[in-house]
């Protein structure tokens, strides 16, 4: 696998080759999806879908699942095929541990509470984020031994 992507920019008119480092990208997703949550915990008030009960649980699950995905990246591909079971609960764990800390901002944040049932979508969502990390691990590992 290619650690870069060859992209293309223009600049005035004036196309330029440039690389980027596709493990540098991954491990960026965990950090900004951390920081798009804290940002979302630290808000009085979010918009609400009026009508539709526990539609924010889904959005807690989705949002934790897409953080699993990222720390998920910052474990090594050969972790993951050696100790998959320990990697995939070290990145639940991790990812259900940040779900704590925003629930406990979120209890210092007017008009916010500490809600644990909103700490276990996060965990659902932080299991089912590693799983799909996982499967799809197991499935490049698949196609590749049957294109060898």
């Amino acid at each position: 696998m290619k650690n870069y992507i060859e992209c293309f920019k223009f600049y005035g008119g004036i196309m330029s080759k440039f690389s980027v480092n596709v493990k540098m990208l991954t491990k960026c997703i965990a950090p900004l999806v951390a920081g798009a949550i804290w940002f979302l915990s630290s808000q009085s008030t979010l918009p609400v879908i009026k009508g539709v009960f526990g539609v924010d649980k889904v959005q807690h699950l989705l949002a934790y699942a897409v953080l699993a995905v990222g720390v998920a990246f910052w474990f090594s591909r050969a972790r993951w095929q050696e100790r998959a079971v320990q990697t995939f609960i070290a990145v639940a764990c991790i990812t259900s541990i940040y779900g704590v800390t925003d629930e406990v901002h979120q209890y210092f944040v007017p008009g916010r509470n500490c809600n644990v049932w909103d700490w276990l979508a996060d965990t659902i969502g932080a299991a089912l984020g590693a799983t799909l990390y996982i499967k799809t691990i197991l499935l490049a590992n698949k196609t590749k031994t049957t294109k060898q």
